[in-house]
């Protein structure tokens, strides 16, 4: 019987070693942000989930997700599968609605019944606009 063909494709969608078990979510949230053209790579680890137009100089090849840096389009999410909830940790895009795009594809990628939680707010009004178009999400 053939082996499922994994979404981790090495290249744009990759997973570090330290995430033993794939929840289906980071699926969904992976595959979503994999789809925006500004988003180039995008790496899963325990308990969050980073996407990246660029990688660190490293060797670690993670996304770069650095707030307000000249270039960087990124995200990164906390995700807790045991409790449902995917909290937006840092958003970032030199892009005008490349940051619409991600917060859509976020909402759009998580169940109805996980809570989607913005912890911080210092967008200057970004995340009121984005709870006015997406009610589930949550702007503390």
């Amino acid at each position: 019987m053939p082996r499922p063909r994994s979404f981790i494709d090495g290249e744009r969608i990759r997973k570090a070693r330290t995430l033993r078990r794939v929840e289906p979510i980071y699926e969904h949230l992976a595959l979503a942000l994999a789809a925006i053209p500004a988003l180039h790579f995008v790496k899963l680890f325990p308990g969050r989930l980073s996407a990246s137009n660029r990688l660190s100089t490293d060797g670690k090849k993670n996304p770069v997700v650095v707030v307000g840096a000249a270039g960087i389009t990124g995200v990164e999410l906390l995700v807790d599968a045991d409790i449902h909830v995917v909290q937006f940790y840092a958003i970032t895009s030199t892009e005008k609605g490349v940051g619409r795009q991600m917060v859509a594809a976020v909402v759009g990628a998580t169940p109805a019944d996980w809570l989607l939680a913005v912890p911080v707010d210092w967008s200057g009004g970004f995340w009121q606009r984005m709870a006015r178009d997406y009610p589930r999400l949550q702007v503390v």
